[in-house]
């Protein structure tokens, strides 16, 4: 995609989550960043790098230094960019009472906001009040998924909502390249250690009689729930936990697997506005077929290349099938996943989402 140049709009870029290296939400931030910048946008970035884990004190803390921070460059912005947050209110009540247009990145509905951070739960409603005024105030949104756009408009009570998905870094991600050998064949998942993830559903899946003999899974990540360390750490034969990967390790592991697993399940209802796990433009972009959970917005992805297999929601014996299937034809398999390479290079790149960004940002400044 050709690169077009701005008139050199500041964009006050803001974000109140941790930046943590190899997570997605540092992945997309940068990607979009730095897209923006190659564009002619002078961005600034205002966040905190470092560990996910911290008291409420330290997060408290992040969040203070994050709003001082902001409010001290917000003056000299043409647009403010926020990654949407509830602890960014005061910054996007000073934007709107300084008249600077404001856009708002929706990732999520409320109630993923407090899966994330339990420790606010209780503010629930005076929390989600401060989110969804933010929303009014904004000059545009901007969400991940279409249901998340449709869902971002009636919060906000207007129509300037688009949608910019996720996307895959191409030139990282990609078919080309080496690929990671062991012994035996093998499927992946990689992310974060947590029940919603789909862990136990895989651990289950492996001890099915119907999960083929002679293929491991390999499971690449922090255990983020504690509840599951025993789990894992106890698991059958077959099963393989690498602990987090660094992300240039990721392309190979993903080209060496036989399929790549997005198994999500939903305990706390959070998928009915759609989800796209970046993970899974990454998986598809590396020309591996994947098995994803039958939710809006992944399933109709991967329907879309087609990229791989759509299974029920939770049912291990599912997944251990669908792994049968692709260990069986290594010729379809082969064909789903160049397939769904052939998409993401052609759609879903960040460079691509970054022009869509820009597309926004250029509509709201002319107003």
């Amino acid at each position: 995609m050709s690169l077009t140049t701005s008139s050199t709009h500041r964009v006050l870029y803001i974000c109140c989550e941790r930046i943590v290296a190899g997570s997605a939400a540092a992945t997309h931030v940068h990607e979009i960043c730095d897209g923006l910048t190659r564009r002619g946008y002078d961005v600034t970035l205002q966040a905190e790098h470092g560990e996910a884990r911290s008291n409420l004190a330290g997060q408290l803390g992040r969040y203070a230094r994050v709003i001082l921070g902001s409010l001290t460059r917000l003056p000299r912005a043409d647009i403010v960019y926020f990654r949407s947050h509830f602890a960014a209110f005061p910054i996007a009540l000073a934007a709107w009472l300084l008249r600077k247009p404001t856009i708002q990145e929706i990732n999520g509905v409320y109630a993923e906001a407090f899966v994330t951070h339990p420790r606010f739960a209780r503010l629930k409603g005076v929390l989600s009040w401060m989110q969804r005024q933010q929303y009014r105030w904004a000059s545009a949104l901007i969400a991940v998924t279409p249901q998340l756009v449709e869902w971002g408009s009636k919060e906000a009570g207007h129509t300037r909502a688009y949608h910019v998905g996720n996307g895959a870094n191409t030139e990282r991600f990609r078919p080309e390249g080496p690929k990671t050998q062991r012994t035996l064949p093998y499927v992946l998942f990689f992310g974060g250690m947590t029940r919603w993830h789909g862990v136990e559903v895989m651990l289950d899946a492996v001890q099915s009689p119907v999960w083929p003999e002679g293929v491991d899974l390999l499971l690449a990540g922090p255990v983020v729930d504690p509840s599951l360390k025993a789990r894992i750490m106890d698991a059958p034969p077959h099963v393989a936990w690498l602990d987090r990967v660094p992300q240039e390790e990721l392309p190979a592991l993903i080209r060496g697997a036989v399929a790549a697993l997005v198994p999500t399940v939903d305990p706390s209802g959070i998928t009915a506005h759609g989800i796209t796990p970046l993970k899974l433009f990454e998986m598809m972009a590396c020309g591996r077929p994947v098995i994803v959970s039958d939710f809006k917005g992944m399933a109709d992805l991967v329907r879309q290349g087609p990229g791989g297999l759509v299974i029920p929601s939770g049912d291990p014996e599912a997944l251990a099938r669908a792994v049968g299937t692709l260990i069986a034809d290594q010729a379809e398999a082969d064909a789903l996943g160049a397939a769904g390479a052939r998409m993401i290079a052609a759609d879903h790149s960040w460079d691509a989402r970054a022009a869509e960004t820009a597309q926004v940002i250029e509509s709201v400044v002319k107003g």
